[in-house]
């Protein structure tokens, strides 16, 4: 190559070097983030102001899922998942479980989003415990491997293993329901980000 060849290609691949890229197109944090984001938090907030236990929180399909959980007795006065007195006396002389499922979804109106809130209710059909003599008190504590023991105290289960579906609470998932939407709007108002 020519000295005047080899002048004009270094001048040529100079001039192309690393060009600057520019921003993204479109901010990835937009008014339907934001949002979600409230509705996703609000979500969470109430979820543990109501004592529940977050099994399954998904951000991508918007789905979050808890644990179920045992039911309010009538001297449990700092719960509130029996909103009814039904659902009280019921919860009291039952072993009652629910487990929450709230959908985050985008409404149709606009860029703002709604959570569906879904709470399915159960009872345990699990054998109390119940010792009637001196004996079966005794025997509980000595030998804790009789199958007679395991099925008075319910050792081996789960909580929901063995219950009986009782439908879904429609009570407790307008009041979640409109707690949650309530806590998100606020989050956008108070709090812009």
């Amino acid at each position: 190559m020519k000295p005047l060849q080899i002048i004009m290609l270094t001048a040529a691949f100079s001039c192309t070097g690393c060009a600057p890229t520019g921003g993204p197109v479109a901010s990835p944090t937009g008014v339907a983030d934001e949002n979600f984001n409230a509705v996703w938090d609000a979500t969470n907030e109430v979820l543990r102001e109501y004592r529940f236990f977050i099994d399954r929180a998904d951000r991508r399909e918007g789905v979050i899922t808890t644990f179920p959980m045992i039911g309010r007795h009538w001297f449990e006065f700092w719960r509130k998942d029996a909103i009814t007195q039904r659902d009280l006396a019921e919860g009291t002389l039952h072993t009652v479980y629910r487990q929450v499922t709230v959908n985050i979804r985008r409404r149709d109106d606009s860029e703002g989003y709604t959570a569906a809130v879904r709470v399915l209710t159960s009872r345990s059909d699990l054998v109390n415990p119940q010792v009637t003599s001196t004996s079966e008190a005794f025997d509980m504590f000595l030998n804790p491997d009789m199958p007679r023991l395991a099925s008075l105290t319910g050792l081996g289960s789960t909580i929901g293993s063995r219950s009986v579906p009782l439908g879904r609470d429609e009570n407790l998932e307008e009041t979640l329901q409109h707690e949650i939407n309530f806590l998100a709007v606020k989050k956008l108002t108070i709090y812009p980000r």
